[in-house]
């Protein structure tokens, strides 16, 4: 199973990812250790995408990058394709994935948006996603958070995704970044419980959940 988390930056995708796989890996599980949503998965595993620094991804995605968008793009795709196996071979929680890919080309990469949207949706290149969780934090309190980034570019990153999302084919879970992690966790846990439950019940759960 992979479940990917996006956001724009400061969102609070990456300290809710983290938590909801420790849960997933201790906190919902039986006396035996198996999970209690699903006894046919195992231990999940977290990463994230890309691959290389969080500090190499803010340089290419900076105003003051050296890169045109076209190599920007090369190295995120080669990046992802590296990923792939990982991703193929476990049950993965991941703190970005494709509609970051599709999203931020969207914002940096105009010009060549439309080719990277066709690779990044192409089902023979990439593992698609059976969940997503979207933390929709507005840019103001992601801002305050962190005054360093652009409040602007935030705001443009949250419209690109609202402009991607119907290219979106796999469930999405909306939550709300505020409130505290454990908060957040408790709540993001009654939603992916939630979403188990309909899938079950479901041959295909698309649907959007509320935080």
């Amino acid at each position: 199973m992979l479940i990917a988390f996006e956001g724009i930056d400061r969102s609070g995708k990456s300290t809710l990812s983290v938590n909801f796989h420790g849960w997933l890996n201790n906190e919902c599980r039986d006396d035996d250790g198996s999970l209690l949503i699903d006894p046919h998965l195992g231990d999940f595993l977290w990463t994230k995408e890309p691959t290389f620094s969080t500090e190499e991804a803010d340089n290419l995605n900076s105003d003051d990058s050296q890169v045109d968008e076209y190599q920007r793009e090369r190295i995120f795709f080669e990046s992802r394709m590296r990923h792939q196996e990982t991703l193929a071979t476990n049950n993965v929680v991941c703190d970005r994935y494709m509609w970051s890919g599709i999203a931020y080309a969207r914002k940096f990469s105009p010009g060549c948006f439309g080719l990277l949207k066709e690779l990044y949706l192409s089902e023979n290149l990439f593992m698609a996603p059976d969940l997503y969780v979207f933390v929709d934090t507005p840019p103001e309190v992601c801002y305050d958070r962190d005054p360093t980034t652009d409040l602007d570019k935030l705001k443009l990153l949250r419209q690109a995704y609202m402009e991607t999302q119907e290219l979106i084919k796999a469930p999405v879970l909306n939550v709300l970044g505020l409130g505290g992690e454990q908060r957040t966790l408790s709540k993001m846990v009654d939603l992916f419980q939630n979403f188990i439950l309909l899938c079950q019940h479901r041959d295909r759960c698309i649907g959007y959940g509320e935080v």
